[in-house]
């Protein structure tokens, strides 16, 4: 590989880890918010996939600096040990992440399961680096056969979607992979230790990372936005409503209507009043002298008996 290439794929990197982070980023931001249990999986797979794509980084780094460095046994040692690490917590998170985002049930048999196959590709990593580099492929078939486990689960899943706007998100991420998967494993297995080198696996990887962050970027953004036209709109709505009683208390009416056909507690409805007049969790514990935590609960229980996901349907749901 020449250097100009080296240099555009550092570039490359850089670019995507800004992408990258960004998503985390906003991820943390959007589970603040809504407390959704798949997205503390998720972001956990983001930071995973960002490091295994910063060891990549590294040995970039390395190849166009001190390409002598590169080639000792300690730096590829430390390499492969990190990368079968990256590897193997995906292996874990990502069915976590899955099975609670398609409402799976998440047992304490997948728990097991998932943990034995991460423990067992980690293992066979360690072998392979230690002993014989064909073992550490045999853990990389592992890898690669669970990924594709996992994907025929979430195919079969598709339709529980209710979402029309994570079904449409999560049929780009699909495609994506469909069509950047089988250039991995080809690039991986086929080509074994040579695909360790730095090259046509670095662009396969970086452009599948990039893509993918930009289409959770897209979607997260357009949340934020529906949260902030969502609360606009009900501002707007209630300074109408002052200024004529009567549409006011036929809002007022409609939204008791919703209230007592979600079965609400007086808690729940008291916490569903703030956040309809667009408070976060953290004002809405702080007006109530309750803690967050307490606060996040009683927002999940809301969500749950509204039949909503977030804020954005939270909203509409009760501002018809």
């Amino acid at each position: 590989m020449n250097y100009i290439l080296g240099y555009g794929l550092l570039l490359a990197y850089l670019f995507g880890f800004i992408i990258g982070f960004s998503a985390i980023l906003f991820s943390i931001i959007y589970y603040i918010i809504e407390r959704v249990a798949w997205l503390k999986y998720y972001i956990v797979f983001l930071f995973t996939f960002a490091f295994l794509l910063f060891i990549r980084a590294i040995k970039l780094l390395s190849f166009l600096t001190v390409p002598s460095f590169m080639s000792g046994n300690i730096f590829n040692t430390l390499y492969f040990f990190s990368f079968s690490v990256a590897m193997s917590l995906m292996l874990y998170f990502i069915p976590a992440f899955l099975y609670r985002f398609l409402n799976l049930k998440w047992t304490f048999k997948e728990n097991i399961i998932y943990i034995i196959v991460s423990v067992t590709h980690f293992v066979l990593g360690i072998l392979g680096i230690l002993t014989r580099f064909d073992i550490y492929i045999i853990s990389s078939i592992i890898f690669y056969i669970s990924i594709i486990v996992i994907f025929i689960i979430g195919i079969l899943n598709y339709k529980k979607i209710e979402d029309k706007t994570i079904k449409f998100i999560v049929k780009i991420l699909g495609i994506i992979t469909i069509i950047i998967y089988p250039v991995l494993i080809y690039q991986l297995i086929i080509y074994r230790r040579e695909a360790a080198d730095i090259g046509s696996m670095d662009i396969t990887l970086v452009l599948f990372y990039i893509w993918w962050n930009l289409v959770m970027l897209g979607y997260l953004s357009w949340y934020f936005i529906s949260i902030v036209k969502s609360k606009n709109i009900f501002n707007s709505s209630n300074t109408k409503l002052d200024n004529n009683n009567i549409d006011e208390t036929k809002k007022l009416s409609n939204i008791e209507d919703v209230e007592n056909s979600v079965n609400l507690t007086k808690r729940e409805r008291e916490i569903l009043s703030y956040l309809l007049d667009g408070k976060t969790n953290k004002e809405v514990s702080l007006i109530l002298d309750i803690s967050l935590n307490t606060v996040n609960n009683h927002v999940a229980n809301i969500y749950e008996k509204s039949g909503v996901k977030n804020r954005v349907e939270l909203v509409n749901k009760f501002t018809k």
